[in-house]
């Protein structure tokens, strides 16, 4: 079925903010949100870059699936070289899922260059609690370096 813009469609993933503009050799921090979430326990996610002229400073908890006051294991593998950044956030084991809206990690790149970029999710998803996949459409922000 075609991506729904929000509505009836299931879950989706939003960068926020979606139009991000700064200075070259500033940091910035764009969250990465999933809505519509139902049941959700673990979310893996791709997400590319342009490494020319974005760099990845740091990854962090956006909260999201800790809600509730788990503790989420927030795992991330950067490949500077290709623009991929792999995130997987998860909840202890056995205690359930969580649903609604929010951050599921805050991400913080550096602008290394002039020019337009954009941040894209490429692969992403979540889990419920049985680690079935639950399907969630994609997002990207554009990013202009002045």
């Amino acid at each position: 079925p075609p991506p729904s813009a929000g509505g009836a469609g299931g879950a989706g993933f939003v960068f926020d903010p979606p139009t991000i503009s700064q200075a070259k050799g500033s940091t910035f921090t764009v969250n990465v949100l999933l809505s519509g979430g139902q049941n959700i326990y673990s979310v893996p996610v791709q997400i590319t870059y342009d490494p020319g002229e974005l760099q990845v400073v740091n990854v962090s908890n956006g909260g999201f699936l800790s809600q509730d006051g788990q503790a989420v294991a927030l795992v991330h593998r950067d490949d500077p070289s290709t623009g991929t950044l792999q995130i997987t956030a998860t909840r202890p084991p056995g205690s359930g899922g969580v649903s609604g809206q929010g951050a599921v990690a805050t991400l913080t790149f550096m602008a290394k260059s002039n020019g337009q970029s954009t941040i894209a999710i490429t692969r992403g998803g979540a889990r419920d609690p049985a680690m079935q996949p639950i399907p969630v459409n994609g997002a990207q922000a554009t990013v202009t370096i002045q």
